[in-house]
């Protein structure tokens, strides 16, 4: 977006999936420097911000209407040891009378990260917690991620093995392999012990199991994981929402297992690269091959070179569709990879942020310009690694946020729970305070969210200070 001399604005869109750069000159002028694609330009006229928005947004594609309870607080940890911390913490915010409407679970709640899972161990009541929470008016939020473990036993993960038989797993140009492009994610092998003293890419090499990413592209990708997903509604645990993680698609290796791409190596490593810190490595870093070759669902074969950017936008409407016919309530999509037109389906998370107070600032900044991205349901990993004074602070600003406050932190030694009940009653009481007041405005503020829905406008406020 430009904002003119004559206080006018105007908007510039370059639609296209390859990477890229963009530098703003002083002259005034921009410079595109795309490493491949189509260049479709298209100029929004205006001539006010919020009518920039709106006719962006009518050009891609109005954003969802969430559910209204997805504007009402909500706690994550990834780091939980159990359902019994889980309960806790349930139990605690209902003795305090805080105000909490939404509960998740990262990659804890699974068997050795696998998606579809369950830790009959750690995670045994789960179900019944989770059906617990839902009858007394909580909703529950799982992750996906959207790589499949490859090396269990045959007849043992339904995922894998029909993944396999509807053939939906990005595999190689069949002139260069009829293989899987194999990554490694958070899957664990089975029957391993992971030893975390060990650095990062010993435990990768030694622990991770191999992983497929499935073609979104594909009709039959997104009917086999329609399947899965109210499979596991129906069979193992109910939920109201999903969260969609690591669909870059992220891996913790370089382009595949082995890191030996096959194919075109200049593809592999162009001679032109965007300015990031893993320049150095090509955009294979930690992702997959991009001579990775992908269907679409008119049959036309693509590399994954010139789709990389699109597929969390290919993973995001199979998930939201999945979740509407599995519930048959609206409910809400989180995704973190996003694409224009993304938020006709799903809300954002910026992603691993450190949930620091030096990094609130760049989270609100996050925020308020997903809301012009067309994608207003945002929020960020908040109000987590800060300490009693800091939190309350966050507490109130999340008052008046037109985002969904998304408190969420990690699991460590140093600081193990941070939470509206972590520090005792004095502090229950503020975020009760707090909360309360920032309840009282979601009738205005699911009336913003609709005004997106229906017109296009944006779900932005200024913050006032003291």
């Amino acid at each position: 977006m430009g904002l003119e001399k004559s206080k006018n604005a105007h908007g510039v869109l370059l639609l296209n999936s390859n990477a890229m750069d963009v530098t703003i000159l002083p002259t005034p002028a921009l410079t595109y420097r795309t490493i491949g694609g189509i260049l479709d330009f298209y100029m929004v006229m205006g001539p006010t911000p919020e009518v920039v928005v709106q006719q962006y947004t009518e050009m891609i594609g109005r954003p969802v209407l969430p559910a209204y309870w997805s504007l009402g607080f909500q706690l994550c940890r990834y780091g939980y040891a159990n359902d019994a911390e889980i309960a806790d913490l349930y139990n605690d915010m209902k003795a305090a009378k805080i105000p909490y409407d939404v509960q998740y679970a990262d990659i804890d709640y699974m068997e050795r990260q696998m998606d579809f899972t369950l830790d009959k161990e750690n995670f045994k009541g789960m179900p019944a917690l989770v059906d617990r929470m839902r009858a007394e008016g909580m909703r529950y939020i799982f992750i996906l991620d959207p790589a499949i473990a490859a090396n269990e036993t045959k007849g043992s993960y339904p995922a894998f093995d029909t993944g396999i038989e509807k053939d939906v797993f990005i595999k190689w140009p069949p002139k260069l392999s009829d293989d899987i492009v194999w990554g490694k994610v958070w899957p664990d092998y089975p029957n391993v012990d992971v030893d975390n003293s060990l650095d990062w890419d010993t435990q990768v090499k030694l622990f991770r199991a191999f992983v497929a990413f499935p073609d979104f592209f594909k009709k039959s990708t997104a009917e086999w994981w329609g399947e899965q997903i109210k499979d596991y509604y129906n069979n193992v645990m109910k939920f109201d929402g999903l969260w969609i993680d690591m669909n870059e698609p992220a891996s913790f290796v370089h382009g595949t297992v082995g890191e030996k791409c096959l194919g075109d190596q200049t593809l592999e490593n162009p001679p032109y690269m965007p300015p990031l810190e893993s320049m150095h490595r090509g955009p294979n870093h930690k992702t997959m091959c991009m001579n990775s070759e992908q269907i679409l669902d008119d049959g036309t074969r693509v590399k994954h070179y010139d789709v990389h950017n699109l597929y969390g936008w290919s993973h995001t409407k199979p998930t939201y569709d999945a979740l509407l016919s599995t519930t048959g309530k609206r409910g809400v999509v989180i995704t973190r990879s996003t694409y224009p037109s993304s938020g006709r389906w799903a809300g954002h998370w910026l992603g691993d942020n450190y949930s620091r107070w030096d990094q609130l600032l760049k989270s609100i900044i996050g925020m308020m310009e997903f809301s012009i991205f067309g994608i207003p349901y945002t929020g960020a990993d908040i109000c987590g690694f800060f300490n009693h004074a800091e939190y309350e602070m966050c507490l109130r600003w999340m008052q008046l946020g037109a985002f969904y406050p998304f408190s969420r932190n990690h699991n460590t030694i140093d600081m193990p729970r941070q939470d509206p009940v972590a520090w005792g009653s004095e502090f229950a009481a503020v975020s009760r305070d707090v909360l309360n007041i920032r309840y009282t405005l979601l009738p205005y503020l699911y009336t913003l969210m609709y005004e997106a829905h229906a017109h296009g406008n944006t779900v932005v406020r200024p913050l006032l200070h003291e």
